[in-house]
């Protein structure tokens, strides 16, 4: 069964992509922590551009564009995921304390956590749709471009 879904992952043509997106938008999310102040939110906007490029390369290519922004946008999450975990710990903690249910907090933090990873796919999503959408309406003659 293993070997099987190795063979699936390996053929599958969106997960070259899919890095590729994700690891551009990793510094840019970053860059934009950084030039922010680095206060007390994190922005996962440039999730977006990361699935934006995503789309654009999976469309060119010929992959499935969804899935390909999509995990762009799921990978270029970390730093987010990354940065808020020392919260979501001292949650759990207050949580588990006053609920005097620790089941309660586990459950209420792993909801945190698939809707934290939920929004940075969804905004890789958006991203690759309309890095879809501008790879199937511009053509290769760029404006300026010399020919032969």
């Amino acid at each position: 069964m293993a070997v099987g879904a190795l063979h699936s992952l390996r053929g599958n043509q969106t997960w070259p992509y899919a890095l590729l997106g994700g690891i551009v938008s990793i510094p840019l999310v970053l860059a934009d922590y950084w030039l922010s102040g680095m206060g007390s939110y994190f922005s996962i906007n440039m999730v977006f551009f990361g699935g934006l490029l995503a789309g654009f390369l999976a469309q060119r290519g010929s992959a499935n564009t969804r899935q390909a922004a999509t995990g762009a946008g799921i990978i270029g999450g970390l730093p987010g995921y990354l940065w808020i975990l020392p919260a979501m710990g001292q949650m759990w903690t207050s949580f588990a304390t006053a609920w005097s249910s620790p089941l309660a907090a586990t459950v209420l933090v792993l909801l945190g956590s698939v809707l934290m990873v939920g929004i940075s796919a969804v905004a890789g999503l958006l991203g690759g749709i309309v890095g879809s959408w501008l790879a199937k309406n511009v053509n290769g003659n760029l404006p300026g471009a010399v020919s032969r």
